[in-house]
């Protein structure tokens, strides 16, 4: 080894810290590029489950066994500013027909009252063209705070493809006052 060749302790113990801190650096770049990623809630869109400044983690596992679901919260870049991620809930599969009307959203013509949104009764269609079929692999994502989320009703935004998410978010690990489980 490197660190029996060396004479001068002080040079053993740095080469020590050294190799011990690169297999950190790289386990977490394996953590990090295929197990877990961390992100950060930016804005209230996703009030009441997570408020801004939120850190969480978005599982890279759950959909590499199965597509995502209604009411599953992903991930995502954000497309005119892809350091930054999105943090969205999924409302819309593949082959759903969308529409917003008198202030309510419907998925394949049910009216959806979810417990997590804040201003159902008001929603506005924002810059799409509704009624709209999500395409193939594809998916409209909502925020939970609706008056104020830029979200798959945005043109910015649209729906997500299916290569672009980046996980499942379903922990918040700060503030660690909130730390745990979210659904």
């Amino acid at each position: 080894m490197l660190t029996k060749k060396m004479r001068n302790p002080i040079l053993k113990q740095i080469a020590e810290w050294a190799l011990a801190i690169a297999i950190a650096l790289f386990v977490f770049y394996l953590v990090d590029a295929f197990v877990v990623k961390s992100a950060r809630v930016y804005g209230g869109s996703m009030e009441p489950t997570y408020f801004h400044n939120d850190r969480v983690l978005a599982n890279r596992m759950t959909f590499r066994f199965r597509e995502p679901e209604f009411g599953d919260i992903i991930a995502f870049p954000y497309a005119a500013n892809p350091t930054q991620n999105y943090i969205k809930r999924v409302v819309g599969l593949p082959g759903d027909v969308m529409d917003i009307r008198g202030g309510h959203i419907y998925r394949n013509n049910a009216r959806l009252d979810c417990p997590h949104f804040i201003g159902l009764g008001t929603v506005f269609a924002g810059t799409v063209v509704f009624p709209m079929i999500i395409e193939a692999d594809r998916f409209f994502v909502l925020g939970d705070n609706l008056p104020i989320s830029e979200d798959s009703r945005f043109a910015e935004v649209g729906n997500v493809h299916i290569d672009d998410i980046i996980g499942r978010v379903h922990f918040r690990w700060f503030p660690f006052s909130n730390f745990g489980s979210v659904d």
